[in-house]
């Protein structure tokens, strides 16, 4: 863990431990069990993530000795989408279960396993299978209601995960995505400079280095990023859990998100881009465009 995220992680609500490595998967009961004690798992994923690393980390789960009940799947075709009736589903199977959620997947998984863990006021960890997004680290989830994306209020992962050796090997286009949702922060901090300036909302300096920081050199190599380092993919993926724990720490979105992101809000209450197949139209790549609008 860097010394960036070790600072980070003092002044979250939530997250208490961030591992960010190659091969950490084994690393998953350790870090389980300091966070949650003796507490039963159950791992949350879809056909896809449970291939990708949800049923390496049930494995080392049971093989560590954690209690460990059958794990939650949903189908893997179509793709999985965040919206609420999905957040429901997850929910009601989880409320007869005396279990910590480990959510296995990227942001829709995420977003799916934080809400429904947050209506029934649970801690839950996530083990991220790609660099996509920041909002691993983040509290609230984007959730759609009623065919409207929406963030829907609950708390950040207590555990957040990220094998590099699995992000890596994600879709190129997942990855695209997460350096979309990081490129943005270079507008948001120009919107903060501005909202500061104007004596609206004052820079935070601790809370500006934990995403401004480490940003340059995260967004240096996308050559890198596109070829599926394992480095690039590093510096990407912690770049964008800094960004969801200094949202955390500044108890608001604004380190993380400006202008930008209200080209994609837009969009998403839209539905721009949930019907494009195979994959739909990213928030990260509607970040992107609107960083550049």
């Amino acid at each position: 863990m860097s010394e960036l995220i070790q600072a980070a992680l003092q002044a979250s609500t939530a997250t208490k431990d961030v591992l960010i490595g190659r091969g950490v998967l084994g690393r998953v009961p350790a870090a389980f069990t300091r966070a949650f004690g003796d507490r039963a798992a159950v791992v949350v994923g879809d056909e896809r993530t449970m291939a990708v690393a949800g049923r390496a980390v049930h494995d080392a789960l049971v093989e560590a000795g954690v209690r460990v009940l059958d794990p939650y799947v949903f189908p893997g075709d179509p793709e999985l989408y965040a919206k609420y009736e999905n957040a429901e589903v997850l929910r009601d199977a989880l409320a007869g279960l005396d279990a910590v959620v480990v959510a296995v997947g990227a942001g829709t998984l995420n977003d799916l396993a934080k809400r429904a863990c947050g209506e029934l006021g649970r801690p839950y960890a996530v083990v991220g299978t790609a660099a996509s997004m920041d909002g691993y680290t983040a509290f609230g989830a984007s959730i759609a209601v009623d065919g409207y994306k929406q963030t829907l209020d609950c708390p950040a992962p207590t555990l957040a995960v990220a094998d590099l050796d699995v992000m890596a090997a994600a879709p190129q286009v997942m990855t695209a995505s997460g350096y979309g949702d990081l490129l943005g922060k270079l507008p948001a901090g120009a919107d903060w400079l501005v909202a500061d300036a104007v004596g609206a909302e004052a820079v935070d300096p601790g809370v500006w280095d934990l995403v401004q920081g480490p940003l340059r050199h995260a967004l240096s190599r996308p050559e890198a990023l596109a070829a599926g380092d394992v480095d690039a993919v590093g510096e990407l993926a912690e770049g964008l859990v800094m960004s969801g724990l200094s949202m955390q720490a500044y108890h608001g979105s604004r380190p993380a998100s400006g202008s930008e992101h209200l080209f994609s809000h837009l969009w998403e209450m839209e539905g721009h881009g949930v019907d494009v197949t195979p994959r739909r139209l990213s928030h990260g790549f509607k970040v992107a465009v609107g960083s550049v609008a």
